[in-house]
């Protein structure tokens, strides 16, 4: 099995240094997307991964940053003929909305979609991919995912405040890839707004003994080396993503 993680937008918040928050799962000849920001599907084009590949679509929260690059992504799907039904899981909160969205005609899929709701379970497993959702701490409705490929395993945070959740369920796990929107010279401002910072991120990453932590959604205010310095003081084992990183499984 031939799997590999596209890193198509790292950043918080505003598309400054960095772009919006997208990451792609590629498996095989599958894609599977995580929380398509702001022109998500033009990122993809540039990396050589066509929206027609894609199975699945995992929205962590309702927040614009992290899913208002669907619509244009729907649009290019459907432009390119896409005929295969598109699965799209998001919490059950934000479903509603999108729902309504779907009914007014501003997004119309050439193909069939199928909403789901995101649930502390798995909400979405196939023949080379399992995904399981657990709650993390943003102020809304918001989840993480434990994600299994073949024997490999993932986590991704989204948005959220350090919480045992994330501990509990990335246990051992090969990749953690925990929000590090500040570094913790901003902690107080982090943890009002339902964030983490590097160090936060390191210290989740010890106490759940994962492989590697890969810091993400960065907030333009920080260079990548102020971030990797907050963490790599507890946890060695740390990268900084960046737009166009692409890591194998």
């Amino acid at each position: 099995m031939n799997a590999r993680i596209f890193f198509l937008g790292t950043g918080a918040a505003m598309p400054i240094v960095r772009s919006l928050p997208c990451i792609a799962l590629k498996v095989d000849s599958d894609i599977y997307l995580i929380d398509p920001g702001e022109s998500c599907q033009a990122r993809m084009f540039k990396s050589g991964l066509s929206p027609l590949k894609v199975k699945a679509v995992f929205i962590t929260h309702g927040h614009g940053d992290h899913y208002l690059g669907l619509p244009g992504l729907i649009q290019s799907m459907t432009l390119s003929d896409r005929k295969d039904p598109l699965i799209l899981a998001v919490p059950r909160s934000f479903r509603e909305i999108l729902a309504g969205l779907f009914k007014t005609g501003f997004v119309k899929p050439g193909f069939k979609l199928e909403l789901r709701d995101i649930v502390s379970d798995v909400f979405y497993i196939d023949s080379k991919i399992s995904v399981r959702g657990f709650p993390v701490d943003h102020g809304i409705e918001a989840y993480g995912f434990s994600i299994t490929i073949g024997k490999k395993t993932i986590c991704y945070t989204g948005d959220t405040a350090p919480c045992i959740s994330t501990i509990e369920s990335c246990k051992n796990v090969d990749i953690l890839i925990h929000e590090a929107t500040f570094t913790s010279i901003y902690s107080e401002e982090a943890h009002e707004q339902k964030h983490s910072t590097a160090l936060d991120a390191a210290e989740t990453a010890l106490k759940a003994g994962v492989k590697l932590l890969v810091l993400f959604h960065i907030s333009a205010r920080h260079s990548d080396e102020e971030v990797y310095i907050d963490a790599y003081r507890v946890f060695k084992n740390t990268i900084v993503a960046t737009d166009k990183l692409i890591l194998m499984l």
